[in-house]
């Protein structure tokens, strides 16, 4: 073998393996309970520019992570004190061609943020009920 062989092979072998560890790190987080497929629409993007990821729920707090990537660490961190939804609707046209026709699209208000989530129907049936299990203000 030359030497360009070698280094062709060692390149697919390392882009196999980094492949199976960002698909390992996606199954293992979405198989550990109060985790979700999330989509994030990224903020001020021309269009409609959708960011795949997983959502976990930890006590009070949304923990997102990119749904490509390796890191252990969210992505995003948002706490349920401070997060409230402003609505919910359908996917318009645009953002078809980026989800499935059946998400939910729901707009937020987080503080200083508004952040926008796309969901799955009972994802975002799991997310309004973690957002309501907070302790009632006083």
């Amino acid at each position: 073998m030359h030497t360009i062989d070698v280094i062709v092979v060692c390149a697919a072998v390392g882009m196999v393996v980094l492949c199976g560890l960002v698909l390992a790190r996606q199954r293992f987080m979405l198989h550990s309970g109060g985790s979700t497929p999330m989509a994030l629409r990224k903020p001020r993007s021309r269009g409609n520019r959708w960011i795949y990821g997983v959502a976990r729920y930890a006590g009070g707090e949304l923990r997102w992570y990119r749904a490509l990537g390796l890191g252990a660490r969210p992505s995003k961190t948002w706490q349920r004190a401070d997060l409230v939804v402003v609505s919910r609707r359908a996917p318009v046209d645009s953002e078809l061609l980026a989800m499935p026709s059946n998400a939910i699209i729901v707009e937020c208000r987080d503080g200083d943020t508004d952040p926008v989530f796309a969901l799955g129907e009972s994802a975002f049936t799991g997310f309004v009920s973690w957002l309501e299990a907070s302790a009632p203000l006083s």
